[in-house]
């Protein structure tokens, strides 16, 4: 065994624009990747800016006379009718909207200014405004009977705007939530009959859950690619069994009285060695360039050689199928298809070329449990939490794939006389 997988190593040493791609393309693309959306995932990049001009046209102390006037007329105590009055003095809509468009992280990329409709309409039109906020006649009023006395509203805060942008749709859902927030507060208060107090105004920033590191696309760039090209060490190292059979080698061995077997194991133990030592490199090599793993302790680099070793072992086991395939198939090109094929399925569906996490419930469950995707959701939890023993179950998984795979290859191994 020892001298086919020295053979494996020489032929594949020889090949030199295969060495290149397989350790210089990956760390080439993962720099290109991070170059390109580094912008886009950067959490420090700059902010959306939106310019906005609010609209006032509502009277606000004649929508409270109005309120006052219909609560007085309301079949209740003078007590019920006063903690309504206080209530809705304390929460006016329009002082709502103002305390919430004043708030100090949301005035860094949301710029508003009060100004009257045709000036408003005039600076949309040219573009030096996004949108508008109107606040429409009766807004307190209709506002404060809908959410303290549970009447239909007929008017509503409106947004305009000369056309769909992302800006204007940043700008709604900012809004929307907004209003939904008030909402759910009032219900949540009524239903509780808790007693009047300040309305928590929803707030932007991040939120950081404790004892839980975040995960950047620097990261997933780096281990989506670097597992797909592993994937495709073990397709190379099988292909080069077409020359071996277009030689008569593998009928050499066998006139040696060789053990076939040791010559499916030496590739795949060559498998193992490049792909291990292909993917040390390309972490390496992201770690210096680009620090992907920031200050993590040793526990995670220890995590992180134990997931490597193992998916390294089911690489080698795929080689161990695709030589089978090859000493079968005797068109090359079908070959070839038909192995690119199969790493191409792994790299999607196990998320090398994009997050799992978008696709839908059935293929997401399908892509978790690809070698890749196994390992790309195992090194996002070790990351996140550096608990090895998250780690126990699929690097279980990863040599059980090893394991099938070699006794698969043994059992289709070909026998004398079949190639």
């Amino acid at each position: 065994m020892g001298s086919f997988f020295r053979k494996d190593l020489l032929v594949f040493w020889r090949d030199r624009k295969e060495i290149l791609l397989a350790l210089f393309l990956p760390i080439i693309i993962i720099l290109v990747l991070n170059t390109a959306y580094s912008g886009l995932f950067n959490s420090d990049s700059e902010s959306v800016n939106i310019d906005v001009a609010l609209v006032q046209e509502d009277n606000e102390a004649l929508g409270l006379e109005r309120f006052a006037d219909a609560v007085n007329g309301l079949e209740m105590s003078s007590i019920e009718k006063e903690t309504l009055l206080e209530q809705a003095a304390q929460i006016t809509p329009v002082r709502l909207i103002d305390d919430f468009f004043s708030n100090p992280e949301l005035k860094k990329w949301i710029n508003i200014k009060e100004l009257k409709e045709e000036e408003a309409t005039e600076l949309v039109e040219t573009g030096e405004l996004d949108a508008i906020i109107k606040i429409p006649e009766g807004f307190t009023y209709e506002v404060l009977s809908h959410l303290m006395l549970d009447e239909q509203s007929e008017v509503a805060l409106t947004i305009q705007a000369e056309e769909q942008s992302t800006e204007v749709s940043v700008l709604r859902d900012v809004t929307q939530n907004f209003i939904d927030t008030i909402n759910l507060q009032f219900a949540l208060g009524g239903a509780s009959d808790a007693e009047a107090k300040e309305l928590e105004l929803p707030q932007g920033g991040t939120e950081v859950v404790e004892g839980v590191e975040t995960f950047s696309m620097t990261q997933y760039f780096t281990i989506g690619m670097s597992t797909l090209f592993a994937l495709f060490i073990s397709q190379t190292i099988a292909i080069k069994t077409v020359t071996e059979k277009r030689e008569r080698v593998f009928n050499r061995i066998l006139l040696t009285n060789s053990n076939p077997i040791h010559y499916l194991t030496g590739k795949m133990l060559a498998t193992f060695c490049l792909t291990w030592l292909q993917l040390v490199i390309i972490f390496t090599s992201m770690q210096f360039i680009l620090d992907v793993f920031t200050e993590k302790p040793l526990v995670f680099w220890i995590g992180l050689l134990a997931v490597i070793t193992a998916f390294a072992l089911t690489v080698a086991g795929l080689s161990a199928l695709f030589t089978i395939l090859t000493l079968y198939l005797h068109d090359s090109n079908a070959v070839s298809g038909l192995t690119s094929l199969i790493v191409m399925m792994f790299g999607f569906l196990g998320g090398s070329f994009f997050p799992i996490q978008g696709f839908p419930e059935l293929l997401r469950k399908i892509g978790e449990w690809t070698p890749n995707g196994l390992v790309q959701t195992t090194l996002i939890k070790l990351i996140q939490f550096n608990d090895l023993q998250d780690l126990m179950i699929p690097i279980i998984f990863l040599i059980g794939m090893f394991i099938v795979c070699l006794t698969i290859g043994i059992a289709f191994f070909p026998k004398r006389g079949r190639i």
